[in-house]
């Protein structure tokens, strides 16, 4: 009986590298073992199922990654000033909560100084009928632009000097007083708590 090497030699008697070659040596295996060859599954399907997997892969990265970047937050163009979600929050942040009127304002290096003549507090240590200097942006993202002279407002501010004042932010900084209402800004979602509306005379 013919030897295994044998058999392999008479069955692939050339490189299998030519075309044909292939089709030729399995035919011929099979007609000294009486049987179909079996042969293993080519390298070129093997190659080609590895490179889908490495695609379904890399495009899932992908994904992932633009999901992740998408679920970041938008950045906003007053980013750089804190922001209070609630009235605790808020007001905790003030060293002093007042209600008054804008007297005269000027402009100084870019801000703008305005003098405020103060009718209540609900905290810090202006007294009723003393006027403040309160200072902030003329200019850019931080400008409380909604502040004019003459108008009435409800104010929480941050001490800058021994003489001068900042508002905690200019979004949640004032609130406009119209007929005994507090009005917020657009960007500002948040209400003043019972006590302190009660502090200053507004409902």
């Amino acid at each position: 009986m013919p030897s295994v090497k044998r058999l392999m030699r008479d069955a692939n008697p050339v490189p299998g590298d030519r075309p044909g070659t292939e089709a030729r040596a399995e035919a011929r295996l099979a007609e000294l073992l009486g049987g179909p060859a079996r042969t293993a599954a080519p390298r070129r399907r093997i190659l080609v199922g590895v490179a889908a997997a490495a695609v379904v892969l890399a495009g899932a990265v992908t994904v992932g990654a633009v999901v992740l970047r998408d679920a970041a937050p938008p950045s906003s163009p007053a980013s750089d000033q804190p922001f209070y979600p609630t009235a605790g929050e808020l007001e905790g942040s003030a060293e002093a909560i007042v209600r008054g009127t804008v007297g005269a304002t000027r402009a100084s290096a870019g801000e703008t100084v305005a003098t405020f003549a103060v009718s209540r507090v609900a905290t810090g240590t202006p007294r009723p009928g003393s006027s403040i200097r309160v200072v902030f942006s003329a200019s850019g993202p931080e400008q409380a632009d909604g502040i004019r002279q003459g108008g009435e407002y409800v104010l929480l501010l941050q001490a800058r000097d021994a003489t001068s004042w900042n508002l905690v932010n200019t979004t949640q900084g004032y609130y406009t007083v119209d007929r005994g209402r507090l009005v917020p800004t657009a960007g500002n979602p948040v209400t003043l708590g019972p006590p302190t509306t009660t502090a200053l005379g507004l409902s």
